[in-house]
């Protein structure tokens, strides 16, 4: 996955505060004028991922000028360690910065310097940035310098071992140059070769000097011929030494000769002890490995004895394959009752829910089919029940008619009371009009009655309407109602009578006063005949009222009596007690679905039974099974599993002995093939044995123990040979040992002679020297031979110098030509294809050539890099760059940052360009920060952050 920068969060960095870049693309374009904070960005990822700058450093710090805050966070993907965060704040040194992972874990330097794989700021800035700065440098190289400077470009993406070389070379140069006059070296040598001259020129001046000088070289020859002569007379008696010292030698090798020829032994097998200690370990590991096989073969016999599990097994194997075949049909079964234990539950359930809706209790019978003797009885019931609210609606009614004539006679009343003169006024009138007494008197009880007549009357209004209001609340039906609400009437209209007759006598009272004419006493007359005979009608009508109460209460007992009948009926036949008897005279009988449901519940019910019998009935038949199927008998389901693990687990067990049988066959005939190469091995160590005429091994080996010992006695014998071979001659000559002695003293008494002469000569050779030398140290020579010798030493220490320049700048050009041999050849494959996109398929190839780069066009023309335009040549630069960072993303992934690289290209050269940078985006993520307006016509807006 490629490491990617998914946001960027600036707390405070430059003129950016608080501001967030999200949903960053691979190709992300970074937009504005100059002054608009393209370049603050860049140093801003460069600060989050590598540290502040120090405030001793010369790069900017971008220290926010309106806001406290300093620092910011990048949010990356496709690490090695996954999503990751990586937050700098204001701290010492670079800042403190904290890595955030997926999984909420945090770290520090060392986690941010893993994610980055080591990469510092300079590397980085050198591998994956370019600016226009690059590109305009192609145009300052010549032919030799713009070649290095692509091939190390194309070898390890940047200039920078490059730039080192031609430094160490400068230095170089500046040290010593072939043909050059003016450098140190140079000079240096000039001054040597000078005082060289002059010193041979002051030795030529003084010939006494030169006369010793030859006398000093004729004693050099002298001493070196004589000191030959003394290591030849040396070396001889160190050699006649060496053997009179080993003259003893002489007398050992006698000796083992002697050993050698008395020891006869008969000729043994160079690799006899080889042969039996072969024999001895192939027998010893036959023998091992029959005793291995044999625990081997202990052990199967153990693990084919039949286990618990697999006795039972093969005891019932028919039962048990049977069981096995119609496990089957017993798990249907199984599914089958737990689908009618829930088909059960629900329809329990849901017949439980329509005896509740139907008013039955839960362990109430339902009541049975409906009779034609049940049917009549009811009817007659509803016959009775129909006459009596016929009764009570014929007496309401009635009851409400007079009690409407009532108040109908009582406003007539009120009328004519209101017209009536007080019994005052009357018997005033009346004695005006010289009435007689009788009639005084009778008008006298008028007017008293008149007074007590609307009083009756409305106290008999209330108490009718007080009856009929408790009659409708004891029926409690419609006709209850109706009576209730003519009750209610009834004694609004009552309070409403007496309110107004105080009103009225009042009135009487007022009219009492005034004074009436004759014609008014005969009016007044005729009213009082009239409210006479009304008070007789409400006699009558409040008389029937009173009967038909007494009436109306008799129906009501009825009722009563009735209600009690029925509550009777509705025990006797099993109906709930709050039923009403129009909801069971109905012609369909309610109850018949409830019914079906009982019935059919009962059948489920009973299916259920069979099914379990037939569970029961299957597990009697596999109790065998019990004693080795430990689970819960009572779960089928677990029980189904366990048997089918029992049978898995006992036929994989039936395989595995039958596998451990095929086994102990296998080792029987092991051990047996075992044995005869025992045998085999045991009768060749006998015949090995027999071959050197012993009968047992310690009698063999003492034989090779004597032939060993035979052998180092050869071997002594011939290093003793070795050692005297080269006096062998010498041997010939002094075959006493006393003329050997002799002979060494005598080429000591020469030696001796040699060394006093040698001693001589030496002894005038430094009297020459040091004349000679006292010669150089008084005159012109010797000091012409000290500036000489300085001057050398100054010049040595000056070469040293400049062969460390070279030597460096040389190993740094051999590790290019190594990285070259490396990476370049991916490089210059992707540089030929990206450099053929930013030329529009004019240059087709791009290779190496004797160690220059080389490229050549469609036509076929092959030009070096410095033969090229200004712009192909920075195309090829371009090409270079990118085709190292594209090769390099196996080591480290990080987002290129390319500042304005392509302004200065023309629309077309942009365009290509800009098709290159699409491109490389699919392998790593690209970051292009310019002010040139024209690229909003080329990317998606998304991929646009305007700044």
């Amino acid at each position: 996955m490629t490491l990617k920068i998914e946001s960027i969060e600036i707390y405070g960095y430059g003129k950016w505060v608080d501001h967030k870049i999200d949903h960053i693309t691979n190709l992300q374009l970074f937009y504005g004028e100059n002054e608009a904070g393209k370049t603050t960005i860049m140093s801003f990822i460069h600060s989050i991922l590598f540290g502040f700058p120090s405030k001793l450093s010369s790069e900017l710090r971008y220290e926010p000028k309106s806001s406290s805050q300093y620092g910011g966070r990048l949010f990356l993907t496709g690490t090695q360690y996954g999503d990751v965060q990586i937050e700098r704040v204001r701290g010492k040194a670079n800042g403190n910065v904290t890595v955030t992972f997926a999984n909420g874990d945090t770290g520090g330097e060392e986690w941010l310097e893993k994610i980055l794989s080591g990469l510092d700021k300079t590397t980085y800035q050198a591998l994956f940035s370019f600016n226009l700065a690059g590109l305009q440098k192609v145009q300052q190289l010549n032919r030799e310098k713009l070649n290095r400077y692509f091939l190390s470009v194309g070898t390890i993406g940047n200039e920078q071992l490059l730039k080192v070389a031609d430094k160490l070379q400068i230095e170089a140069s500046k040290l010593f140059k072939p043909n050059g006059r003016v450098t140190v070296i140079n000079k240096k040598m000039a001054e040597v070769e000078t005082k060289r001259k002059q010193l041979k020129v002051a030795k030529e001046k003084n010939n006494q000097y030169m006369d010793w000088l030859l006398g000093k070289g004729n004693l050099e020859k002298e001493l070196v011929s004589l000191r030959e002569q003394r290591t030849h007379y040396e070396d001889k008696v160190i050699k006649l030494n060496q053997l009179e010292a080993n003259w003893v030698l002489f007398s050992e090798m006698q000796d083992i000769q002697h050993q050698i020829e008395k020891e006869q032994l008969v000729e043994l097998p160079k690799d006899g002890l080889y042969q039996l200690n072969h024999y001895n370990q192939e027998i010893n590991q036959l023998k091992l490995t029959i005793s291995q096989q044999q625990e081997k073969m202990n052990y199967l016999n153990d693990k084919t004895e039949e286990t618990r599990l697999l006795k039972v097994f093969n005891e019932h194997r028919a039962e048990i394959t049977q069981l096995i075949d119609q496990l089957d049909d017993i798990q249907a079964i199984l599914q089958e009752t737990a689908f009618v234990k829930e088909t059960l539950l629900s329809t329990q359930v849901q017949l439980s829910r329509e005896k509740q809706h139907l008013g039955l209790l839960e362990q109430e019978n339902i009541p049975a089919v409906m009779t034609v003797d049940c049917r009549n009885k009811i009817t007659k019931l509803q016959d009775k029940k129909n006459q009596i609210d016929l009764e009570l609606a014929q007496l309401t009614e009635r009851i409400a008619f007079l009690n409407f004539q009532q108040e109908s006679l009582g406003d007539q009343l009120d009328k004519l009371e209101k017209r009536l003169w007080d019994n005052q006024t009357y018997q005033e009138v009346e004695n005006q009009l010289e009435k007689s007494n009788l009639n005084q008197r009778a008008d006298t009880k008028v007017a008293k009655k008149i007074k007590k007549a609307p009083s009756k009357g409305t106290i008999i209004s209330l108490m009718g309407g007080l009856l009929i209001s408790v009659l409708g609340q004891y029926l409690s039906n419609e006709i209850g109602w109706v009576l209730m609400i003519a009750g209610f009437g009834l004694i609004v209209y009552s309070l409403w009578s007496i309110v107004k007759n105080n009103k009225a006598t009042n009135k009487r009272e007022e009219i009492k006063e005034s004074t009436y004419s004759f014609e008014e006493y005969i009016q007044q007359t005729e009213i009082r005949k009239q409210w006479r005979e009304k008070l007789a009608e409400i006699d009558q009508v409040i008389l029937e009222l009173n009967e038909k109460s007494d009436q109306i209460e008799e129906a009501k007992s009825q009722n009563v009596e009735w209600e009690k009948e029925f509550r009777l009926f509705k025990q006797e036949y099993g109906y709930p007690s709050h039923y009403l008897i129009n909801e069971l005279i109905q012609e369909t009988d309610m109850f018949e679905g409830i019914r079906e449901k009982t019935v059919h519940t009962n059948e489920i019910q009973e299916h259920l039974i069979n099914l379990e019998r037939k569970i029961v009935s299957w597990k009697e038949k596999i109790n065998y099974l019990e004693p080795i199927i430990f689970v819960d008998w009572t779960n089928n389901e677990q029980l189904v599993e366990a048997i089918k693990h029992f049978f898995k687990e006992a036929t994989a067990d039936e395989e595995k002995i039958k596998d451990f049988t095929k086994q102990q066959q296998e080792i029987d005939q092991r051990i047996e093939q075992l044995i005869r190469q025992q045998k085999e091995y045991e009768q060749k160590r006998l015949r090995l044995l027999h071959s050197v005429k012993v009968k047992t091994e310690d009698e063999f080996r003492k034989k090779y123990v004597l032939d060993e010992e035979l052998a180092r006695k050869r071997a002594r014998l011939n290093l003793l040979e070795q050692q005297v071979g080269e006096y062998s001659a010498l041997l010939e000559t002094y075959r006493d040992k006393a003329a050997l002695l002799e002979s060494i003293q005598e080429i000591k008494i020469k030696l001796q002679n040699l060394k006093q002469v040698i001693e001589g000569k030496l002894n005038k050779k430094i009297a020459i020297e040091v004349s000679l030398k006292n010669l150089e140290v008084g005159g012109e020579y010797s000091e012409l031979l000290q500036e000489y010798a300085n001057l050398k030493s100054e010049t040595q220490i000056l070469v040293d110098e400049w062969a460390t320049y070279k030597i460096a700048a040389e190993l740094i050009e051999r590790t290019l030509t190594e990285a070259r041999k490396d990476r370049f050849p991916a490089t210059i494959r992707d540089t030929t294809y990206f450099f053929t996109i930013l030329t529009q398929g004019n240059y087709q190839k791009v290779f190496l050539k004797d160690q220059t780069i080389t490229v050549q066009r469609k036509d076929g023309t092959l030009f070096e890099a410095f033969e090229l335009s200004q712009a192909t040549a920075e195309q090829l630069y371009v090409a270079l760059r990118f085709s190292f960072v594209k090769n390099a993303s196996d080591l480290i992934q990080l987002p290129l940052l390319v500042d304005d690289g392509f302004v200065n290209f023309d629309n077309q050269r942009k365009n290509e360009m800009y098709q290159l940078l699409q491109k490389i985006s699919e392998d790593m993520q690209v970051f292009y920060f310019t002010f040139d307006e024209s690229v909003t016509d080329v990317f998606r807006k998304e991929q646009i952050e305007m700044l």
